[in-house]
């Protein structure tokens, strides 16, 4: 039990703010990720924004082994030349509470290209050592760049926050690279490249649209392995995601969100 815990925690602030949507297509949407999911994932989509969204996510990880959770609630509204949006979210268990809070603002150059902002205030809460934070800082890049398909480009943490003195306490810096496909309506797939700590990951994503409101999702990202799949119901206003996320060896981890658009 001890060392799952390690091994999901050593991972643990790639697990803010997860979706559902995020977890089906194993975060292969640095190039389509839209609604709430863009002020973690690429701000410059926060550019699109036409309406107001608000979404609320809950994932059970691992089985809710000790205790473990992660809970989002996210905030996007249009804003002057573009649009803005606030995240906040919290994951671990008993022991441990690894919070975030995100302010993210998305503008764009012109009808094809866009740009976003975003910053992190982390907030570790450790029973045993207290409280301790870091601020980290988030650029990103979408656009459209033939007929079909679209780039998107994202470096999260470019400033490798400091949680205390020690270099163990420091959170690496991340580069995603996406590039999706879009054929027609609701026919989605993606492929991203990220690097992180040397390591280099590759994440695949498909999404298709059934009868204009049911989702269907799979995605698979390498080192380490994880194949996850999903769901999703949209209507008018209200939308309601689903996805597992399998580990080979580890218990299965379940995410649902509901999400609003007024």
């Amino acid at each position: 039990m001890e060392l799952i815990l390690i091994f999901f925690l050593n991972t643990a602030f790639e697990r803010h703010a997860q979706s559902a949507r995020a977890t089906g297509l194993a975060h292969a949407l640095t190039a389509s990720c839209y609604g709430i999911d863009a002020i973690r994932l690429n701000p410059a989509w926060l550019s699109s924004l036409t309406q107001n969204r608000a979404a609320v996510g809950y994932e059970r990880a691992l089985g809710g082994i000790e205790g473990l959770h992660n809970i989002t609630l996210g905030y996007a509204r249009p804003l002057f030349w573009g649009g803005a949006g606030i995240q906040l979210s919290e994951f671990g268990f008993s022991e441990q509470k690894e919070q975030a809070v995100t302010i993210a603002y998305g503008s764009g150059f012109n009808e094809t290209f866009s740009f976003g902002l975003a910053g992190d205030v982390y907030i570790i809460d450790n029973e045993r050592t207290g409280q301790t934070y870091a601020f980290g800082l988030n650029f990103g890049l979408l656009g459209r760049i033939y007929k079909k398909w679209s780039l998107g480009v994202y470096g999260h943490n470019l400033n490798r926050p400091q949680f205390g003195l020690y270099d163990d306490g420091q959170l690496p810096a991340e580069l995603k690279a996406g590039l999706s496909y879009e054929p027609f309506e609701g026919i989605l797939s993606e492929i991203d490249f990220s690097m992180k700590d040397d390591d280099m990951r590759v994440h695949l994503g498909a999404e298709f649209r059934l009868f204009e409101l049911l989702y269907l999702r799979s995605g698979i990202k390498t080192n380490p392995l994880v194949v996850a799949a999903g769901t999703g119901i949209a209507y008018k206003f209200l939308s309601f995601d689903y996805a597992a996320e399998f580990v080979p060896e580890l218990p299965l981890s379940h995410t649902i969100t509901l999400g609003f658009t007024f």
